[in-house]
């Protein structure tokens, strides 16, 4: 799954998704879109998915696991 799958599953704005994850919007669109960004804000990205993905009881992620992504590093 895509990073923007797991927002529009969990119902989660690009904001609201931006700061669970700690990190700049700007940052989140760029990652969305396919442009490289840091393999530390994916795994920010991963690490707000996972907490959500915890809390509705199903398996959690790794950074790699995200479809689309383009790491920058």
């Amino acid at each position: 799954m895509t990073i923007d799958d797991y927002r529009v599953q969990f119902g989660w704005s690009r904001r609201h998704m931006a700061d669970e994850a700690g990190i700049d919007i700007t940052t989140l669109r760029s990652a969305i879109a396919g442009n490289p960004v840091y393999r530390a804000k994916v795994g920010l990205i991963a690490e707000a998915i996972n907490r959500e993905l915890e809390r509705r009881g199903k398996p959690t992620i790794k950074y790699t696991d995200l479809d689309g992504v383009v790491f920058a590093d």
